[in-house]
């Protein structure tokens, strides 16, 4: 009997050493993304960040979005203030940053329910996860008007940014706005993916073992690689954020009319490349000493199509090259007016209260 019941003990073990080693198998080599990718479906994932640990509640947030069918990826920012359904029925509100990200399905299903995004994974990230991911991959080159006008150790220019300035840069804003932090992000994502090609050496297995050491997330390792090798290749990128109101309770609404923007304005961007010139709204800054230099970049535009809705002199110091700056989020947008200018240096500072997508700082280069 004994006998017995230790070979019963002995091929139970077994079943489960077999079980337990198939289990960690499927997840060293689970690759729901590459499933999508296959099926040409949506890629969703939220990405929720914090300056410090506060119980897993973030007031950085953001949906990526990444459509495998045309390689379009955009990234759509999340006011800390938005009034979601959490109990489904419409008797229980919260905002998302007092819900706990722990909690995950329930936090996913109140955003589908408010912008119709299923969203099924979602990525953790405390301001010493950035800094160090930053310095993993070498900082990077962030170009200053006066998004930080407040701050003399940072002049107009061109700027090598490590991880720790980069948490400072994110962080530094007028009466510590998440608007105006979510714009330093996004300058900080479009001068990454512009620059892709130096940053590409990055995209392998080790690289993304050392970055996910401290991250928390639902997603596995080779998944991550699966997803970076297709947001590192020739995509179309934008970003914006969720537009809305806040009503008399200080929660953040999205109703139908914000919603029918989101969905014109981006969501259908997704799926398809808006074309034409006519909507490209272009201001023009004479960056040189030469009088009517920015009159006469406004007439070679006009004449293709563009719209100047400004020009006049620069307030900044005087430029060597020409730039273009993007300030709407939208690259596709910026590379067609260097097409048309001819102006190389393209860099990304976001300015959502402005009323142009480019803006132009001609350099004595123009003069020639």
């Amino acid at each position: 009997m004994k006998k017995k019941f230790t070979i019963i003990a002995i091929s139970l073990a077994s079943v489960l050493t077999v079980l337990i080693g198939y289990h960690f198998y499927s997840l060293r080599t689970r690759n729901v993304i590459e499933s999508l990718i296959a099926q040409k479906r949506m890629i969703n994932i939220l990405v929720a960040g914090s300056n410090v640990y506060n119980n897993n509640h973030h007031r950085f947030c953001s949906i990526l979005s990444i459509n495998p069918d045309n390689n379009h990826v955009g990234f759509t920012f999340l006011p800390p203030s938005l009034k979601l359904d959490i109990d489904g029925g419409g008797h229980e509100f919260q905002k998302l940053q007092d819900i706990d990200i722990s909690d995950f399905s329930e936090l996913s299903n109140a955003i589908e329910k408010e912008i119709k995004l299923s969203v099924p994974f979602y990525i953790e990230l405390y301001a010493v996860d950035v800094a160090r991911l930053v310095d993993l991959f070498g900082g990077v080159d962030i170009f200053l008007l006066n998004q930080l006008h407040n701050n003399e150790n940072h002049k107009f220019g061109l700027h090598y940014y490590d991880g720790k300035k980069i948490v400072e840069y994110i962080n530094i804003s007028d009466n510590n706005s998440i608007f105006q932090k979510y714009d330093r992000i996004q300058d900080i994502i479009l001068s990454l993916y512009y620059n892709r090609e130096h940053y590409n050496k990055y995209i392998n297995s080790d690289f993304i073992s050392e970055a996910g050491k401290s991250i928390k997330t639902n997603i596995m390792p080779q998944e991550f690689l699966s997803i970076l090798k297709l947001i590192s290749g020739d995509s179309v990128i934008m970003t914006t954020i969720l537009p809305g109101e806040f009503d008399d309770n200080h929660f953040y609404s999205v109703d139908n009319i914000s919603y029918k923007i989101y969905e014109k304005e981006f969501l259908s961007r997704l799926f398809r490349q808006k074309s034409g010139l006519a909507s490209i709204k272009v201001k023009i800054l004479n960056g040189t000493n030469v009088p009517g230099m920015a009159r006469r970049m406004r007439n070679l535009l006009i004449r293709e199509g563009l719209t100047v809705v400004e020009f006049g002199n620069s307030p900044y110091p005087k430029l060597h090259h020409s730039v273009l700056i993007n300030q709407r989020g939208n690259i596709s947008n910026v590379k067609k007016v260097a097409k048309i200018s001819g102006i190389k240096k393209i860099y990304h500072v976001i300015d959502n209260t402005q009323l142009h997508d480019v803006l132009i700082i001609i350099g004595k280069d123009f003069e020639k």
